[in-house]
């Protein structure tokens, strides 16, 4: 006796539910046309990070997005420790142990919406624009962000950080002028 195939029901092609297949279909096509939209809506980039006083930090590096600011790319740093103040009026140093040096601006009044309250103890953000020309990808870069008080935590970036860094998006005004 030969056997027939019989569709399961409930199964594709079983007949029993043909708009569940026209569900699924309508709900990938949904999701392939949304997902780089919501993919693009956080375009920073993320790393934890420990400082020489083994306090944790994350790092983030993204685009300015509140239009209320000046746009460009900022670097954030955000204590994961309890208990850590930053200072948001004094500037980030950078140094790549070869003489090469930044600054780069405090621009922690972006992190709450203009006038809107208290900035966060625990993070700081910095601008971007002044990190030309770019630090080398080859080397580690140390970072000096200043605490409250004359404190300050020092960083010491990994290769993926650095590289990070050193592809950040130069700014259109600065590159014509260059």
């Amino acid at each position: 006796m030969r056997a027939s195939a019989q569709p399961v029901p409930g199964s594709p092609g079983s007949g029993a539910r043909p708009w569940a297949a026209a569900l699924a279909a309508l709900l990938l096509v949904l999701l392939l046309t949304l997902a780089p939209g919501l993919a693009r809506a956080d375009d920073g980039q993320r790393w934890s990070l420990r400082d020489r006083g083994d306090n944790r930090w994350s790092m983030r590096i993204f685009e300015q997005p509140d239009p209320a600011y000046p746009s460009g790319e900022r670097l954030r740093l955000s204590a994961l420790t309890p208990g850590i103040a930053v200072d948001h009026s004094r500037p980030l140093l950078l140094s790549d142990g070869v003489g090469g040096s930044w600054t780069l601006a405090n621009r922690s009044e972006e992190l709450v919406a203009a006038g809107a309250g208290a900035l966060p103890e625990s993070s700081a953000q910095f601008d971007l624009a002044d990190l030309l020309p770019r630090p080398s990808d080859a080397l580690p870069l140390v970072l000096s962000l200043p605490l409250a008080g004359e404190a300050s935590a020092e960083l010491v970036l990994g290769p993926e950080e650095t590289l990070a860094l050193h592809a950040a998006s130069i700014p259109a005004a600065t590159a014509q002028e260059g």
